[in-house]
Protein backbone atom coordinates (compact mmCIF):
# COMPACT_ATOMS: atom_id res chain seq x y z
CA UNK A 1 0.00 0.00 0.00
CA UNK A 2 0.83 3.68 -0.26
CA UNK A 3 1.55 5.64 2.59
CA UNK A 4 0.84 9.41 2.58
CA UNK A 5 3.99 10.30 2.31
CA UNK A 6 4.74 8.37 -0.61
CA UNK A 7 1.92 9.34 -2.67
CA UNK A 8 2.12 11.07 -6.41
CA UNK A 9 1.04 14.96 -5.36
CA UNK A 10 -0.60 14.64 -8.87
CA UNK A 11 -2.61 11.89 -7.91
CA UNK A 12 -4.16 14.05 -5.34
CA UNK A 13 -5.87 15.70 -7.57
CA UNK A 14 -8.18 12.48 -8.99
CA UNK A 15 -11.82 12.79 -8.43
CA UNK A 16 -12.37 9.73 -6.41
CA UNK A 17 -9.31 11.11 -3.60
CA UNK A 18 -11.49 14.36 -4.12
CA UNK A 19 -14.75 13.13 -3.26
CA UNK A 20 -13.32 10.59 -0.69
CA UNK A 21 -11.14 13.03 1.24
CA UNK A 22 -14.09 15.61 1.26
CA UNK A 23 -16.62 13.41 2.50
CA UNK A 24 -14.41 12.89 5.68
CA UNK A 25 -13.00 16.30 5.77
CA UNK A 26 -15.32 17.42 8.62
CA UNK A 27 -14.77 14.75 10.86
CA UNK A 28 -12.75 14.87 14.65
CA UNK A 29 -8.83 14.69 14.05
CA UNK A 30 -9.11 11.81 16.97
CA UNK A 31 -11.96 8.75 16.20
CA UNK A 32 -12.17 5.27 15.84
CA UNK A 33 -12.35 3.93 12.61
CA UNK A 34 -14.22 -0.05 11.98
CA UNK A 35 -11.81 -1.58 9.79
CA UNK A 36 -12.94 -5.17 8.69
CA UNK A 37 -9.67 -5.43 5.91
CA UNK A 38 -12.44 -4.98 3.19
CA UNK A 39 -12.23 -2.07 0.07
CA UNK A 40 -14.80 -0.46 1.85
CA UNK A 41 -13.18 0.25 5.32
CA UNK A 42 -9.85 0.45 3.84
CA UNK A 43 -9.91 3.23 1.86
CA UNK A 44 -11.89 4.85 4.94
CA UNK A 45 -8.76 4.49 6.74
CA UNK A 46 -6.34 5.75 3.92
CA UNK A 47 -8.99 8.98 3.27
CA UNK A 48 -8.40 9.36 6.80
CA UNK A 49 -5.11 9.78 7.32
CA UNK A 50 -4.65 11.57 4.08
CA UNK A 51 -7.37 14.10 5.27
CA UNK A 52 -5.05 14.54 8.65
CA UNK A 53 -6.66 12.53 11.30
CA UNK A 54 -5.10 9.98 13.57
CA UNK A 55 -7.92 7.19 14.11
CA UNK A 56 -7.53 4.17 16.38
CA UNK A 57 -8.09 0.98 14.28
CA UNK A 58 -10.94 -0.98 15.72
CA UNK A 59 -11.46 -4.54 14.31
CA UNK A 60 -13.71 -6.89 15.66
CA UNK A 61 -13.13 -10.64 14.67
CA UNK A 62 -16.64 -12.92 14.73
CA UNK A 63 -14.46 -16.24 13.86
CA UNK A 64 -17.18 -17.33 11.28
CA UNK A 65 -14.30 -18.01 8.70
CA UNK A 66 -11.26 -20.47 9.32
CA UNK A 67 -9.16 -17.67 7.98
CA UNK A 68 -10.87 -15.20 9.45
CA UNK A 69 -7.83 -14.57 11.64
CA UNK A 70 -5.73 -13.80 8.69
CA UNK A 71 -8.27 -10.58 8.46
CA UNK A 72 -7.03 -9.55 11.55
CA UNK A 73 -3.91 -10.10 11.01
CA UNK A 74 -4.14 -7.98 8.18
CA UNK A 75 -5.44 -5.47 9.60
CA UNK A 76 -3.66 -4.96 12.72
CA UNK A 77 -0.72 -4.41 9.73
CA UNK A 78 -2.22 -2.07 8.12
CA UNK A 79 -2.71 -0.30 11.27
CA UNK A 80 0.97 -0.38 12.03
CA UNK A 81 1.37 0.79 8.62
CA UNK A 82 0.05 4.41 9.59
CA UNK A 83 1.87 4.22 12.81
CA UNK A 84 -2.07 3.82 14.53
CA UNK A 85 -3.38 2.20 17.53
CA UNK A 86 -4.72 -1.14 16.86
CA UNK A 87 -7.64 -2.67 18.91
CA UNK A 88 -9.14 -6.15 17.95
CA UNK A 89 -11.26 -8.66 19.49
CA UNK A 90 -12.27 -12.16 18.57
CA UNK A 91 -15.93 -13.54 19.14
CA UNK A 92 -16.57 -17.03 20.31
CA UNK A 93 -19.49 -17.40 18.32
CA UNK A 94 -19.33 -20.94 15.99
CA UNK A 95 -21.06 -19.15 13.10
CA UNK A 96 -25.03 -19.43 14.03
CA UNK A 97 -25.67 -16.56 15.44
CA UNK A 98 -27.88 -14.10 13.89
CA UNK A 99 -26.91 -10.56 11.86
CA UNK A 100 -28.58 -8.88 14.43
CA UNK A 101 -26.64 -10.60 16.81
CA UNK A 102 -23.53 -10.32 15.72
CA UNK A 103 -23.87 -6.46 15.04
CA UNK A 104 -24.84 -6.61 18.65
CA UNK A 105 -21.73 -7.97 19.79
CA UNK A 106 -19.71 -5.64 17.37
CA UNK A 107 -21.14 -2.90 18.63
CA UNK A 108 -20.70 -3.50 22.26
CA UNK A 109 -17.23 -3.85 20.88
CA UNK A 110 -16.86 -0.58 19.87
CA UNK A 111 -18.21 0.62 22.93
CA UNK A 112 -15.70 -0.71 25.12
CA UNK A 113 -13.08 -0.04 22.30
CA UNK A 114 -14.03 4.09 22.77
CA UNK A 115 -13.39 3.84 26.24
CA UNK A 116 -10.26 2.52 26.42
CA UNK A 117 -9.42 4.64 23.60
CA UNK A 118 -11.22 7.92 25.36
CA UNK A 119 -13.14 8.63 21.95
CA UNK A 120 -16.86 8.16 21.13
CA UNK A 121 -16.79 9.17 17.54
CA UNK A 122 -16.69 6.22 15.13
CA UNK A 123 -16.80 5.96 11.68
CA UNK A 124 -18.27 3.50 9.51
CA UNK A 125 -17.55 2.84 6.12
CA UNK A 126 -20.84 2.45 4.35
CA UNK A 127 -21.41 3.75 1.01
CA UNK A 128 -24.52 4.09 -1.22
CA UNK A 129 -25.18 0.71 -2.19
CA UNK A 130 -24.96 -0.51 1.51
CA UNK A 131 -27.44 2.07 2.20
CA UNK A 132 -30.18 0.83 -0.60
CA UNK A 133 -29.75 -2.79 1.16
CA UNK A 134 -30.30 -1.23 3.84
CA UNK A 135 -33.82 0.38 2.72
CA UNK A 136 -34.80 -3.08 1.24
CA UNK A 137 -34.25 -4.50 4.70
CA UNK A 138 -36.08 -2.47 6.66
CA UNK A 139 -39.14 -2.95 4.20
CA UNK A 140 -38.53 -7.07 4.07
CA UNK A 141 -38.37 -7.30 8.06
CA UNK A 142 -41.29 -4.12 8.36
CA UNK A 143 -39.84 -2.16 10.51
CA UNK A 144 -42.75 0.42 9.33
CA UNK A 145 -42.58 4.55 8.81
CA UNK A 146 -39.17 4.02 9.94
CA UNK A 147 -37.96 2.36 6.42
CA UNK A 148 -35.42 4.85 5.48
CA UNK A 149 -31.76 3.64 5.39
CA UNK A 150 -28.85 4.39 7.92
CA UNK A 151 -28.69 8.12 8.91
CA UNK A 152 -24.88 9.95 7.79
CA UNK A 153 -24.73 10.54 11.62
CA UNK A 154 -26.28 9.42 14.73
CA UNK A 155 -25.53 7.88 18.65
CA UNK A 156 -25.56 4.72 19.94
CA UNK A 157 -24.31 2.98 22.82
CA UNK A 158 -22.70 6.18 23.75
CA UNK A 159 -20.53 6.21 20.41
CA UNK A 160 -21.41 9.03 17.76
CA UNK A 161 -21.30 7.09 14.55
CA UNK A 162 -20.13 8.94 11.22
CA UNK A 163 -20.96 7.11 8.00
CA UNK A 164 -18.73 9.69 5.91
CA UNK A 165 -19.36 7.72 2.74
CA UNK A 166 -23.20 6.97 2.38
CA UNK A 167 -24.28 8.86 -0.57
CA UNK A 168 -20.87 7.65 -2.43
CA UNK A 169 -20.97 4.95 -4.86
CA UNK A 170 -18.75 2.02 -4.49
CA UNK A 171 -17.47 2.85 -7.29
CA UNK A 172 -15.41 5.92 -5.67
CA UNK A 173 -14.03 3.71 -3.31
CA UNK A 174 -12.21 1.41 -5.95
CA UNK A 175 -10.80 4.03 -8.24
CA UNK A 176 -9.50 5.37 -4.75
CA UNK A 177 -8.13 2.05 -3.92
CA UNK A 178 -6.38 1.94 -7.28
CA UNK A 179 -5.31 5.59 -7.14
CA UNK A 180 -3.70 4.89 -4.25
CA UNK A 181 -2.36 1.53 -4.51
CA UNK A 182 -4.19 0.01 -1.72
CA UNK A 183 -4.66 -3.97 -1.08
CA UNK A 184 -7.66 -5.29 0.93
CA UNK A 185 -9.42 -8.77 1.89
CA UNK A 186 -12.12 -10.36 0.25
CA UNK A 187 -14.78 -11.70 2.42
CA UNK A 188 -16.33 -14.68 1.02
CA UNK A 189 -19.07 -14.72 3.31
CA UNK A 190 -20.41 -11.57 1.22
CA UNK A 191 -21.52 -14.17 -1.06
CA UNK A 192 -23.28 -16.41 1.25
CA UNK A 193 -27.11 -16.75 0.08
CA UNK A 194 -27.91 -18.00 3.78
CA UNK A 195 -27.52 -14.32 5.32
CA UNK A 196 -30.57 -11.91 3.57
CA UNK A 197 -28.51 -8.43 2.67
CA UNK A 198 -26.76 -10.76 0.52
CA UNK A 199 -29.54 -12.22 -1.11
CA UNK A 200 -30.92 -8.83 -1.54
CA UNK A 201 -27.76 -7.96 -3.06
CA UNK A 202 -26.91 -11.04 -5.41
CA UNK A 203 -31.16 -11.29 -5.98
CA UNK A 204 -33.35 -8.93 -5.78
CA UNK A 205 -31.69 -6.17 -6.76
CA UNK A 206 -30.48 -7.32 -9.53
CA UNK A 207 -34.02 -8.87 -10.29
CA UNK A 208 -35.54 -5.67 -9.76
CA UNK A 209 -33.03 -4.28 -11.84
CA UNK A 210 -33.33 -6.34 -15.11
CA UNK A 211 -37.52 -6.67 -14.89
CA UNK A 212 -38.34 -2.79 -13.94
CA UNK A 213 -35.39 -0.57 -14.12
CA UNK A 214 -31.91 -0.43 -14.79
CA UNK A 215 -31.75 3.11 -12.25
CA UNK A 216 -33.39 0.91 -9.51
CA UNK A 217 -30.84 1.48 -7.35
CA UNK A 218 -30.67 5.53 -7.76
CA UNK A 219 -34.60 5.63 -7.18
CA UNK A 220 -34.10 4.00 -4.20
CA UNK A 221 -31.54 6.42 -2.84
CA UNK A 222 -32.81 9.19 -3.32
CA UNK A 223 -35.84 7.96 -1.33
CA UNK A 224 -34.14 7.23 1.34
CA UNK A 225 -32.80 10.96 0.77
CA UNK A 226 -36.78 11.81 0.91
CA UNK A 227 -38.04 9.90 3.53
CA UNK A 228 -34.65 10.78 6.00
CA UNK A 229 -35.38 14.56 5.50
CA UNK A 230 -39.47 13.73 6.55
CA UNK A 231 -38.42 11.97 9.75
CA UNK A 232 -36.51 14.86 10.52
CA UNK A 233 -39.44 16.97 10.70
CA UNK A 234 -41.67 14.28 12.06
CA UNK A 235 -39.19 14.14 14.65
CA UNK A 236 -39.12 17.90 15.64
CA UNK A 237 -42.92 17.38 15.86
CA UNK A 238 -42.89 15.00 19.11
CA UNK A 239 -39.14 16.30 20.49
CA UNK A 240 -40.45 17.62 23.64
CA UNK A 241 -42.94 14.80 24.29
CA UNK A 242 -39.99 12.14 24.15
CA UNK A 243 -36.89 14.70 26.03
CA UNK A 244 -37.99 12.94 29.27
CA UNK A 245 -36.33 10.14 31.81
CA UNK A 246 -40.38 8.76 31.40
CA UNK A 247 -43.38 8.72 29.34
CA UNK A 248 -46.69 9.71 30.61
CA UNK A 249 -48.98 7.12 30.02
CA UNK A 250 -51.69 9.72 29.99
CA UNK A 251 -50.18 12.05 27.68
CA UNK A 252 -49.46 8.89 25.24
CA UNK A 253 -52.72 8.07 25.25
CA UNK A 254 -54.72 11.12 24.30
CA UNK A 255 -52.20 11.18 21.29
CA UNK A 256 -53.04 9.67 17.42
CA UNK A 257 -51.89 6.07 17.16
CA UNK A 258 -49.44 7.46 14.67
CA UNK A 259 -47.99 10.12 16.98
CA UNK A 260 -47.77 7.14 19.87
CA UNK A 261 -45.50 4.89 17.86
CA UNK A 262 -42.94 7.78 17.02
CA UNK A 263 -43.03 9.37 20.51
CA UNK A 264 -42.35 5.81 22.24
CA UNK A 265 -39.69 5.50 18.99
CA UNK A 266 -37.73 8.84 19.97
CA UNK A 267 -37.84 8.28 23.18
CA UNK A 268 -36.65 4.99 23.34
CA UNK A 269 -33.91 5.79 20.47
CA UNK A 270 -32.99 8.99 22.96
CA UNK A 271 -32.68 6.72 25.67
CA UNK A 272 -29.84 4.52 24.17
CA UNK A 273 -31.81 1.68 23.39
CA UNK A 274 -30.57 -0.07 20.25
CA UNK A 275 -32.62 -1.98 17.42
CA UNK A 276 -35.62 -0.23 17.98
CA UNK A 277 -38.34 -2.63 16.20
CA UNK A 278 -41.81 -2.04 14.89
CA UNK A 279 -42.49 -4.63 18.10
CA UNK A 280 -40.70 -2.94 20.23
CA UNK A 281 -42.39 0.13 19.90
CA UNK A 282 -45.75 -1.79 19.99
CA UNK A 283 -44.93 -3.45 23.31
CA UNK A 284 -44.14 -0.27 25.26
CA UNK A 285 -47.20 1.46 23.57
CA UNK A 286 -49.05 -1.85 25.09
CA UNK A 287 -46.92 -1.68 28.52
CA UNK A 288 -48.45 2.09 28.94
CA UNK A 289 -52.47 1.03 27.84
CA UNK A 290 -52.59 -2.04 29.62
CA UNK A 291 -52.46 -4.69 26.62
CA UNK A 292 -48.74 -5.99 27.49
CA UNK A 293 -48.92 -8.79 30.35
CA UNK A 294 -47.19 -7.47 33.60
CA UNK A 295 -45.93 -4.56 33.68
CA UNK A 296 -41.96 -4.86 31.98
CA UNK A 297 -40.76 -5.39 28.74
CA UNK A 298 -37.11 -6.51 27.45
CA UNK A 299 -35.47 -4.52 24.92
CA UNK A 300 -32.17 -4.63 23.30
CA UNK A 301 -28.45 -3.46 24.85
CA UNK A 302 -29.53 -4.88 28.19
CA UNK A 303 -32.74 -2.08 28.30
CA UNK A 304 -36.17 -2.95 29.91
CA UNK A 305 -39.25 -0.83 30.33
CA UNK A 306 -41.42 -0.44 33.25
CA UNK A 307 -44.86 0.37 33.95
CA UNK A 308 -45.09 2.29 37.79
CA UNK A 309 -47.09 5.14 38.71
CA UNK A 310 -48.62 6.23 35.60
CA UNK A 311 -45.27 6.81 33.52
CA UNK A 312 -43.16 4.18 31.85
CA UNK A 313 -39.81 4.27 32.55
CA UNK A 314 -36.41 2.34 31.56
CA UNK A 315 -34.07 0.47 33.73
CA UNK A 316 -30.55 -0.89 32.13
CA UNK A 317 -28.90 -4.23 33.27
CA UNK A 318 -25.03 -3.65 32.87
CA UNK A 319 -23.73 -6.03 29.99
CA UNK A 320 -20.68 -7.49 30.17
CA UNK A 321 -17.36 -5.50 28.36
CA UNK A 322 -15.71 -8.07 25.87
CA UNK A 323 -11.82 -7.51 26.91
CA UNK A 324 -9.64 -5.80 24.16
CA UNK A 325 -6.44 -7.15 22.97
CA UNK A 326 -3.90 -4.52 22.32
Amino acid sequence: MLLPATVNAALLFSPALDATCSAVANLPVRLLAAVSGGLDSCVLLDALVLSGKRPTVVHFDHGWRPDSGEDAAFVGQLAASYGLTFLEEKGCSAGNESEGTARKRRYEFFACAARTAGCCDLALGHHAEDQVETLLLQLLRGTGSHARGMRESESRDGLRLHRPFLWLDRSRMREHARVRGLCWREDRSNDDRRYLRNRIRHELLPFLEERFSPHVRRSLLRFCRVRIAEEEWMTELVRKEAEGNSLSIADLGHSPLGRQRRVVHLWLRRRGVPDISLADVESVRGLACGEQKGREYPLAGGWHAVRKDGEISLKHLALPCASINT
